[in-house]
């Protein structure tokens, strides 16, 4: 029988790694849900890359702890989009401040 060696932690950035934008500069928070579609504050669609919900999915399901790095100086809209795309079971582990990325993996 062949065991899978799975990481101990999979630690994902967020801008351009789980949604194709910067988060502080290409979407105007807060964000809502319009129709099952989230948008930003102009009404514009945000979306994900289609395939990170299905990535975290199949990690969660493999029981990998998961992880969000973000260097982003918008906390707030980083945190309310990661919670209007349901993905906050997910993430054991949520370090989004401005800065060095060594800080988030100290902490």
């Amino acid at each position: 029988m062949t065991s899978k060696i799975l990481p101990k932690l999979v630690v994902f950035d967020l801008d351009y790694t789980l949604w194709p934008f910067w988060i502080d500069t290409h979407v105007t928070p807060p964000f809502r849900k319009d129709k099952n579609i989230i948008v930003d504050l102009h009404g514009s669609k945000v979306d994900t890359y289609k395939e990170s919900t299905l990535v975290l999915q199949k990690l969660g399901e493999l029981k990998c702890d998961m992880a969000v790095a973000s260097r982003t100086s918008e906390i707030d809209g980083a945190n309310q989009l990661i919670k209007l795309l349901d993905w906050e079971s997910f993430f054991k582990y949520k370090e989004i401040y401005p800065g060095c990325k060594v800080s988030h993996f100290k902490q």
